[in-house]
């Protein structure tokens, strides 16, 4: 009788180990995702739950309206987006966005109310290479796992990086419903998600509030939360999301802010998501703009329309000086509000010491920019001076023959009194 006892023990004991170890794994995931882990196998800290879920892009919050006449608006080729841009639009107005970086500027726009109230802005943030290797992760490398993880073509992980939900089911103990579910969870499966959240981790903000997915355009959006005012308890005006654009291993981003709650704001995000596209910056583009733009009457290529026409253009060929130049000293042609080249005259001023301005009132030079303009100025003077100098050194101004042998004469008796020679350079 003992032996049968001893031997149903056995069984039991070993019953409950191959329980316990078959849903060990599922222990370590929940402790991996919900508080961090620190193993030899995997190691992760503490996680911002908005990255343990994602979603679908809703475009239409507000049920705005968009159906503006066409020729309101046009669609620039600016840095690496096409964007739609408001060329005549009668209730708002652009502004230059300008960041200096060291190699290429940030830059953008904002969307103010002729009123100039700001309702909108955009920024292009700098690209960066997507690397989908993830190191130091002994479980991520053992063949089992690395092998299905490389049979996840991007497009698919691309998409589950902003919608995979990571979250597993929780349920009671002894509820046979509950282990049943997570039994349904394969081990590559829940490799897969970790091998998520830790992208997730690496390359998302850590302010990050809500992960989203805009099938249309294969983008990814992630929209932000100003922690400093949340934790004041201050509302925030704007929402602010980063549309994530992914092609040939490099992720582009654009940053667009909107007001919450306010229908021109709410229709120029609905239009800018409709017409946003990732075109890489390229100097031809530069010139097919400045074309369109020379097309423009006068009256247009010095208002806030040329204005938008020469910043687009300018966009793609930001290292060029003479065409910031010539962007400024022609707008200040016309009748544009100092807010307009301000950021203009911002960075040329840091770029270039300069800011190029025609307006005396309005020009700022560092003291080596001045110098050189100064020098510039004089030679010319004098090359006008030399120009305007009625000299004798030419046939056609003699009178006569008479008086050019009588000149020559002179001229060269006055070289023998004092004899120099053409020849010195240098004299003691």
């Amino acid at each position: 009788m003992k032996a049968i006892i001893l031997f149903f023990l056995i069984l039991v004991s070993a019953a409950t180990a191959v329980v316990l170890g078959a849903f060990a794994p599922y222990h370590f995931y929940s402790k991996a995702l919900y508080s961090g882990i620190d193993s030899r196998f995997y190691k992760i800290g503490r996680t911002n739950e908005t990255y343990h879920k994602g979603s679908y892009y809703n475009i239409d919050p507000m049920n705005s309206v968009s159906s503006e006449a066409e020729d309101l608006w046009e669609v620039f080729h600016f840095t690496d987006f096409e964007i739609p841009l408001p060329v005549r639009h009668p209730m708002f107005v652009l502004l230059p966005l300008i960041e200096k970086r060291k190699e290429r500027p940030v830059l953008g726009a904002v969307f103010k109310t002729r009123g100039g109230h700001e309702v909108s802005s955009f920024k292009v943030l700098e690209s960066f290479k997507f690397d989908k290797r993830v190191e130091h992760h002994k479980l991520l490398e053992l063949p089992f796992f690395k092998n299905y993880l490389l049979t996840i073509d991007d497009k698919t992980l691309w998409k589950d990086l902003f919608t995979r939900d990571l979250n597993i089911p929780s349920g009671k103990l002894f509820d046979l419903n509950y282990w049943k579910s997570l039994w349904r969870i394969s081990y590559q499966e829940l490799v897969y998600n970790l091998y998520i959240l830790q992208l997730r981790s690496e390359f998302f903000p850590n302010n990050a509030t809500n992960l989203s997915y805009y099938t249309n355009k294969s983008f990814g959006v992630i929209e932000l939360v100003d922690k400093n005012k949340l934790d004041l308890g201050l509302e925030e005006l704007f929402r602010t999301e980063i549309i994530y654009v992914y092609r040939d291993g490099f992720v582009h981003k654009l940053l667009l802010k909107t007001r919450h709650d306010h229908l021109i704001s709410d229709s120029i995000r609905k239009r800018m998501m409709n017409a946003l596209e990732y075109k890489p910056s390229d100097e031809s583009s530069s010139i097919e703009i400045y074309a369109r733009y020379k097309g423009l009457p006068y009256y247009k290529r010095v208002s806030q329309e040329g204005m938008i026409y020469l910043y687009a253009g300018w966009s793609h060929v930001t290292d060029k000086k003479e065409f910031l130049k010539e962007m400024i000293q022609f707008l200040e042609r016309g009748n544009n509000s100092y807010n307009y080249l301000a950021p203009l005259y911002d960075y040329s001023y840091r770029k270039f010491g300069t800011n190029f301005s025609i307006i005396k009132n309005n020009l700022k030079e560092s003291a080596g920019e001045r110098l050189k303009r100064k020098a510039i100025e004089e030679e010319r003077k004098q090359d006008e001076d030399i120009k305007n100098t009625n000299t004798s050194d030419f046939d056609g101004e003699f009178e006569n023959e008479d008086k050019k042998v009588e000149y020559f004469l002179k001229k060269a008796k006055e070289s023998e009194d004092s004899g120099e020679n053409s020849n010195t350079l240098y004299k003691d």
